[in-house]
């Protein structure tokens, strides 16, 4: 095992954050999900595999959380009724089916797996079935994902948790607007990158790569489609917040600042998501009027659209030429994706890991057998329909179960704006995702939000009473 720069650093604030306020830790937890491209530790036993800095972190992290709590709120968000449970028995299927299936079903069907080769390379390479080194590194991800919502659901149980979450999500979306910024000077003013000592991860790397004149921005992460994906995670919960006035200055720069680097990004990603983010928040405002409410901020939203009309049909009329570029732009970022080279491997792809989930009888071939081009053949081909079953229920149970916060406080619409980014982060995995591990930000979400659900008083025979006592006890919380 060898570390570097980042690693050292995590070890240092893992260690302060001991002896510090708890709050330091969520910081630390939630900024360094943003360097999704450099490794904290290097395994060279496991092909020189990469530890992230949030996964190294999240052994931090978890630690300081039990430390003020205790096991118990951790314990029971993996217990009947919480919406951890189904995330416990997704990865206790995980784990089974890690160490035996790839084992009892060796050579049965081919998988898309990571080869690593001598001088820290890889590639991806069809190879019969078989257990593998990257079986290893995503099932240790996988625990460290379940860790990561257990702690988190803990820190979101003591006083004043959603408002250390609003400063370290502001924090961390300066550095991601500063980083982003920072990455289109660097390649427009020379060809030093001063970011590749943020690069150092084991991955496939494609941070210098243009698109029709445009950088693709690619920040603190591998490439493109990451930077992206992340960046829909930051915009759906600022604009969120905004649109429920939740420290509205800094919510409504950010968002407007995510919308134009999303739209620089050059990412079909950024684009595909979007559309599906916006309609997401659109009907977020319009639900509320189904139950006797007001609709959040209509006329920003009719508003908006009709400036956006307005600029495109004004753009058509005084610049046909432009307008040819920007469909040439488009038809190379966006609907010419699928007829290029990469589309094309990205959809065989997902052919082969269709193939991994029918030849697996439905049962999968572990975590990280498999690789693919969408979340939910990554789910099918590694873990088959009963870890898909058991993801779908846990996200179902998180996003749309009741708030026990009353309506209109602000614990309640910084968990609607943190399930927006929980959907964000759904949207960009079923359009790119390769792997099984969906990131440390998603899984502090998840446990943010599953907090502010109670989904079992229905289906419980809990008094009323002792009903209304758990509401008062959470809301003090």
């Amino acid at each position: 095992m060898a570390t570097n720069f980042f690693g050292v650093c995590v070890i240092l604030f893992g260690i302060l954050a001991q002896f510090m306020h708890h709050r330091y830790a969520l910081y630390g937890m939630i900024i360094f999900t943003l360097f999704g491209a450099a490794a904290a530790v290097t395994m060279p036993a496991l092909g020189g595999a990469s530890i992230l800095v949030a996964n190294a972190f999240m052994v931090f992290f978890a630690l300081r959380i039990l430390r003020i709590t205790g096991l118990k709120p951790a314990i029971s968000s993996l217990l009947y009724p919480s919406t951890g449970f189904w995330l416990l028995l997704l990865i206790v299927y995980g784990v089974i089916a890690t160490a035996f299936f790839p084992r009892l079903m060796a050579g049965i069907t081919e998988t898309m797996v990571v080869q690593r080769l001598p001088a820290g390379l890889s590639r991806i390479a069809l190879n019969p079935l078989s257990f593998s080194s990257t079986h290893i590194t995503q099932t240790v991800y996988a625990l460290g994902g379940i860790a990561c919502f257990a702690a988190s659901f803990a820190y979101f149980r003591t006083r004043n948790a959603y408002q250390h979450f609003l400063t370290a999500f502001f924090v961390l979306c300066s550095l991601n607007v500063l980083f982003a910024m920072a990455d289109l000077i660097t390649f427009a003013t020379g060809p030093i990158d001063f970011l590749d000592f943020i690069h150092t991860a084991n991955y496939s790397l494609m941070t210098n790569v243009e698109m029709a004149g445009l950088k693709r921005i690619s920040a603190t992460f591998p490439e493109s489609s990451s930077f992206a994906s992340f960046t829909l995670i930051l915009f759906a919960i600022s604009a969120s917040l905004y649109l429920d006035r939740i420290r509205p200055l800094f919510s409504g720069v950010f968002a407007l600042a995510f919308l134009f680097l999303l739209a620089l990004s050059t990412s079909g990603t950024a684009y595909v998501g979007l559309i599906f983010v916006l309609l997401m928040l659109t009907i977020q405002s319009v639900l509320p009027v189904l139950h006797g409410g007001k609709m959040r901020k209509p006329l920003l939203l009719c508003a908006g659209g009709l400036i956006i009309i307005a600029i495109m049909l004004l753009v058509a009329v005084l610049s046909p030429t432009l307008v040819e570029a920007i469909g040439s732009f488009l038809n190379e970022s966006l609907f010419g994706k699928l007829n290029s080279d990469s589309g094309r491997e990205r959809g065989h792809w997902n052919q082969v890991a269709w193939s991994n989930f029918l030849d697996s009888y439905g049962l999968g071939v572990g975590i990280g057998g498999a690789r693919a081009s969408s979340y939910l053949f990554v789910l099918l081909s590694n873990v088959g329909l009963p870890g898909f079953l058991c993801f779908t229920i846990f996200i179902l149970s998180t996003l749309f179960g009741q708030p026990v916060f009353r309506i209109g406080s602000v614990q309640r619409n910084i968990v609607r704006a943190i399930r927006s980014g929980l959907g964000a982060s759904l949207i960009a995995a079923f359009l790119v995702s390769t792997v099984y591990d969906l990131g440390m930000l998603f899984y502090v979400l998840a446990g943010a939000a599953a907090v502010g659900v109670y989904p079992a008083i229905a289906r419980t025979n809990v008094p009323e009473q002792d009903v209304a006592q758990f509401r008062q006890v959470v809301q003090k919380q």
